[in-house]
């Protein structure tokens, strides 16, 4: 092997060893970035789970905690008395528009019910003129089985002549879906017939 020969044969391993030396940092760099990049995504991932979200509705006067499907209790008793309001509190002339309101509280698979149930209900309020008022004592809350029993008296008139005026006992059924509240039923309990919405 002449002179020649050999610088180039020492040129092509010094490029190769370049090539070499280059090859494994850009290794080194991408599984640098491959862990920091599933590190980012386990620590993003984590952080969503305990995101929390902190709201004040209207009519509460105490902050309320949305966290994945969990709303704290202040959140619920919001809805509780705002449902109550829209379901047991209505006269002719308002009966179909608070009942529209109520059916877009509904969860999708308990809508067609609660649909049924409530435009029944309107027509009946309209035809014996009924108006009804519903006064909350007090409002129980089952975060686990995701219930709510609101307590209170209920004064039922038709034509302006007090019909009823008694102690009733509402059973609201919830679910949470991405921090939304979803009504699955909305019914009497303690008198023996459960029926939603009375």
């Amino acid at each position: 092997m002449n002179k020649g020969e050999q610088m180039n044969f020492k040129i092509f391993l010094n490029k190769k060893a370049d090539v070499q030396a280059e090859n494994r940092l850009l290794r080194f760099v991408v599984t640098v970035i491959g862990i920091v990049v599933l590190f980012n995504t386990v620590m993003i991932q984590r952080s969503l789970n305990y995101q929390r979200v902190i709201i004040v509705p209207p009519g509460l006067d105490v902050k309320a905690e949305i966290r994945g499907d969990y709303l704290d209790k202040n959140y619920v008793m919001a809805f509780s008395r705002y449902v109550s309001g829209l379901a047991f509190n209505y006269t002719p002339a308002t009966v179909k528009r608070q009942f529209e309101e109520l059916l877009t509280l509904f969860a999708p698979e308990a809508y067609a019910a609660g649909k049924t149930t409530f435009y029944n209900l309107a027509e009946n309020v309209i035809e014996t003129r009924s108006n009804s008022s519903f006064y909350i004592d007090r409002v129980s809350i089952d975060t686990v089985k995701k219930r709510v029993e609101v307590f209170g008296v209920r004064r039922l008139y038709i034509d302006d002549r007090k019909v009823e005026d008694l102690a009733k006992t509402y059973l609201i059924e919830y679910k949470i879906n991405n921090g939304k509240f979803s009504i699955l039923s909305v019914s009497e309990t303690g008198d023996g017939n459960g029926s939603t919405g009375r």
